[in-house]
């Protein structure tokens, strides 16, 4: 039902109000020892959700390209690392009981979630997938069929989950990629994206005519609305590969910074002991050592 440009959906709705309900609880259950800045990620999360299947962004969208492709960047670039700042499965462990927290162990380092989060996995599948929804007959017949569309939007966002699990390695999972890997894992996504953003930039031709048969008046024509769709994908897309590199970049640094304090520390602690070791000699043997 939509009403005003808004989509009354029966189930992203109430998906969203179960989901923040359950985290909102859990949340309080751990008495300060999940940080509220996630759990204002977690909601920031969910509420980019909402927005691109309740609010006009999806009515619009399934007639103007360049506000369909909004969404998909805002599903699969901006909702899924708001989310996993959130650390929904450390906050799982922190209140579940210790036959829960079994279950939650049992559950990530089963076989499916080991192939379903292998890094090289997850890539491809991100490329793929957000390949396959954006420049192929997929986008007309989502924007034509609203079940179809329902999963479009499921599989956006869950592909964008998966892949941004090993970027930024919050919560625990079977696989943990070290930081220059990280770095690459990033790094060769942004690239990817990049090349096939020139590419169809470059085009003459609209790919989903579909789109140009439902547009409203206001909307740009065909070339030009594929182009500024093409556009927010490749310049928005970049900026958020960029600032996730950032973050690596500098989560690395500290690393590297902690690593080097406790290594400072055990050769403090080891000169220390010999120092007291010589000195006991000498007492002993009553001459320097």
């Amino acid at each position: 039902m939509t009403f005003a440009g808004w989509t009354l959906d029966p189930l992203w709705l109430p998906a969203a109000i179960l989901v923040l309900a359950a985290y909102a609880r859990a949340w309080r259950a751990a008495a300060g020892a999940h940080s509220p800045w996630r759990a204002a990620a977690f909601a920031a999360g969910v509420a980019v959700v909402l927005a691109v299947a309740v609010t006009p962004i999806e009515h619009l969208g399934n007639r103007v390209l360049w506000i369909n492709f909004l969404g998909f960047l805002l599903l699969t670039m901006v909702a899924p690392p708001l989310l996993l700042l959130g650390a929904p499965l450390t906050l799982a462990f922190r209140v579940a009981s210790p036959a829960g927290r079994r279950r939650l162990r049992a559950l990530y380092r089963s076989r499916l979630a080991a192939v379903l989060t292998f890094p090289v996995f997850t890539w491809l599948l991100f490329a793929v997938l957000t390949y396959l929804w954006q420049f192929t007959r997929l986008t007309d017949l989502a924007a034509e069929h609203g079940l179809l569309r329902d999963f479009q939007l499921a599989s956006l966002l869950l592909t964008g989950l998966l892949f941004w699990m090993p970027a930024l390695a919050i919560d625990p999972a079977r696989w943990r990629l070290p930081y220059p890997l990280r770095a690459l894992y990033v790094f060769v996504e942004m690239t990817h994206k990049a090349l096939f953003g020139g590419m169809f930039l470059s085009m003459n031709t609209a790919m989903h005519s579909g789109f140009a048969a439902r547009a409203p008046g206001w909307a740009p024509d065909p070339i030009t609305d594929q182009r500024i769709a093409i556009m927010i994908l490749w310049l928005a897309g970049n900026i958020i590969f960029v600032a996730a590199l950032a973050a690596i970049v500098v989560g690395w640094i500290r690393y590297e910074a902690r690593n080097q304090r406790r290594i400072d520390r055990r050769l403090a602690l080891q000169r220390e002991v010999e120092r007291r070791r010589r000195a006991a000699l000498e007492q002993v043997f009553h001459r320097p050592i």
